[in-house]
């Protein structure tokens, strides 16, 4: 009886780690973007519960949006003195309770808001530092911050929303700095430390992102996806302050109130 034991060649074994190596290029992007899409779905989620916590703070404060920022200290808050700021992110805080909803898991750790407004000479407030989510810089106003003072620059109500469903609250965003490189070619360079060109939607989802709205539902937008809505061109464009056009321009701009006034 032969006792020879039988083992594979070296090219047998080449082989095998061969298709092992082919099936592994082919399986890892798959898994890449399975995880990719959980993800997704999460933060989906997240601002699904960000949208009816924002809509919670309002019914509690005479259906009246919270300003964007504000100062802890002084009436108008003004960069350099050294001021807490006081934002949206706190207004809502309460109702959201869960710090890890404002941060998308395709996004850790955020956008650090502590940073830029230490940046301008301010504080924060001590509540949070983190946030993936940008904001809609004509819902949530900031009338106590120059130039726009007070009555010319007032808070927002919920009866001031004509449509509801395509005016956004929060999305996937991002924070690019004055003279940065912007999201999408298509976007202009901001120019200022903290306007809405700042914050343009951040494309981290296979090359789409979330936002949530008014109504309280969450959607999913590719890049230069669209969302329906005008408002007038006003001041500053090249065409006339009266014609209409389209409010949201994705990715660069996610800011405005569909048929509300101009340049918000």
């Amino acid at each position: 009886m032969s006792n020879t034991r039988q083992a594979f060649t070296l090219i047998e074994l080449l082989v095998v780690i061969a298709i092992i190596a082919i099936l592994a290029a082919i399986l890892f992007p798959v898994f890449a973007q399975a995880r990719e899409k959980a993800r997704s779905a999460s933060c989906l989620s997240n601002l699904r519960q960000y949208a009816l916590a924002t809509l919670a703070y309002v019914q509690d404060y005479d259906e009246t949006f919270p300003q964007s920022v504000y100062s802890m200290d002084h009436a108008v808050l003004v960069p350099g003195t050294g001021d807490r700021v006081f934002t949206v992110y706190d207004a809502t805080m309460p109702y959201v309770k869960n710090v890890d909803i404002m941060v998308c898991p395709s996004h850790r750790p955020g956008i650090d808001f502590v940073a830029i407004l230490q940046s301008l000479g301010l504080n924060g407030s001590g509540n949070f530092r983190y946030s993936s989510y940008a904001l809609n810089f004509g819902v949530f106003q900031d009338p106590a911050v120059p130039p726009g003072l007070f009555n010319n620059d007032p808070v927002v109500s919920l009866g001031a929303i004509g449509e509801p469903a395509n005016t956004t609250m929060f999305y996937d965003g991002t924070y690019v700095p004055p003279g940065g490189t912007q999201v999408d070619p298509i976007c202009r360079v901001p120019t200022c430390p903290f306007c809405w060109d700042n914050f343009p939607a951040h494309p981290r989802h296979s090359d789409g992102f979330n936002v949530n709205f008014v109504d309280g539902h969450a959607k999913y937008y590719q890049r230069r996806g669209n969302i329906p809505g005008t408002s007038p061109a006003g001041s500053g464009g090249d065409a006339p302050p009266s014609t209409q056009v389209p409010t949201y321009t994705l990715p660069c701009d996610l800011s405005g109130i569909p048929g509300g006034t101009a340049d918000t």
